[in-house]
């Protein structure tokens, strides 16, 4: 008896976030908010959803990713059980998460991305790359033990991110496999990323290998329409290791005095025609099989590197051709 009660409790529960949930999208004014509210229950992994409100929250302000907004929820969850972060208030104001408030999904996602990879480096053998250090990619430029790539394109981010400049991994959203991170800042503040591969910032081990240690071995320089912004390999955007801590300028100066021609270089590039045309086409997912048959080949190349899913039609169609 105690078991079934403690099951009705459960469900009582459930359907109350997901009303509370549901009711914040019809506020929004969300189409179709029934369909988001379902692909929220599916995806959520939360004890009784309790956390479809902060689902639905931020998709209310404006993000409509459904498949980045869920990763992220259920990161913190993670992190929550974990004990890492404290338990999220939702009020009138934003997302509470301790001292911080959150009404923006792209913020709540760095904070998130940041505490995971924390997390991920806690459990994590040292990992080292050749003592003669050489990457497999040009730099645009290189000289006092910097090189810089350009990193405009998702193709270029995944690569960099995945081991092609030390032979290392990294957590960096905008270069994780089966992504639209990297879509979702262009759109929204127009960024334009650079990779700073930094080899004053190497040290050696006893046994010969270089150490990548120090977060400031490699810098995501994001030269957004706002300003820039940076991230180290400690992956917490807007706030990189010492000296330099959330300084931007700091770390431009540290730049200039290595011969970096920032102010030519490291720009800001707005969107292109081209770009535009992309974002038209394949923007959302398109489940249509002749749809993506008459796609030109490079473009479903960037179907995919966007991140969609292909359908098992159109997954069929790849392997016979």
């Amino acid at each position: 008896m105690v078991k079934i009660f403690e099951i009705y409790q459960q469900l009582l529960e459930s359907k109350a976030t997901e009303a509370q949930g549901l009711n914040m999208l019809k506020k929004a004014g969300a189409e179709n908010a029934e369909g988001v509210m379902s692909e929220f229950k599916v995806a959520d992994v939360s004890n009784n959803q309790k956390n479809l409100p902060i689902m639905a929250y931020l998709y209310a302000s404006g993000y409509k990713d459904i498949r980045n907004i869920t990763s992220v929820v259920n990161d913190y969850n993670n992190l929550e059980k974990l004990g890492k972060v404290k338990t999220i208030q939702l009020t009138k104001d934003g997302l509470v998460l301790g001292d911080n408030t959150y009404n923006d999904f792209i913020k709540f996602s760095e904070f998130i991305h940041g505490k995971t990879n924390e997390l991920n480096r806690a459990n994590q053998i040292k990992s080292n790359v050749a003592a003669d250090f050489k990457a497999d990619k040009k730099p645009i430029w290189s000289g006092n033990g910097i090189d810089i790539y350009d990193g405009l394109g998702v193709g270029k981010c995944i690569s960099y991110t995945q081991g092609g400049l030390t032979g290392k991994a990294y957590s960096f959203c905008i270069g994780q496999p089966a992504n639209t991170m990297y879509q979702s800042y262009r759109d929204t503040k127009t960024s334009t990323f650079y990779f700073i591969v930094d080899r004053n910032h190497f040290a050696e081990d006893p046994d010969g290998s270089v150490n990548l240690d120090d977060p400031l071995h490699i810098v995501v320089f994001d030269n957004t329409e706002h300003g820039v912004e940076l991230t180290d390999a400690d992956n917490s955007t807007g706030t990189i290791a010492k000296p330099f801590g959330d300084d931007a300028d700091k770390y431009v100066d540290y730049l200039e005095s290595k011969g970096v021609p920032v102010d030519k270089m490291l720009v800001n590039k707005p969107k292109t025609d081209e770009e535009r045309k992309e974002d038209e086409m394949l923007g959302q997912e398109n489940r249509d099989l002749e749809w993506f048959i008459n796609l030109p080949i490079d473009y479903k190349s960037k179907y995919i590197g966007r991140g969609h899913l292909l359908t098992n039609a159109q997954f069929d169609y790849l392997m016979q051709k």
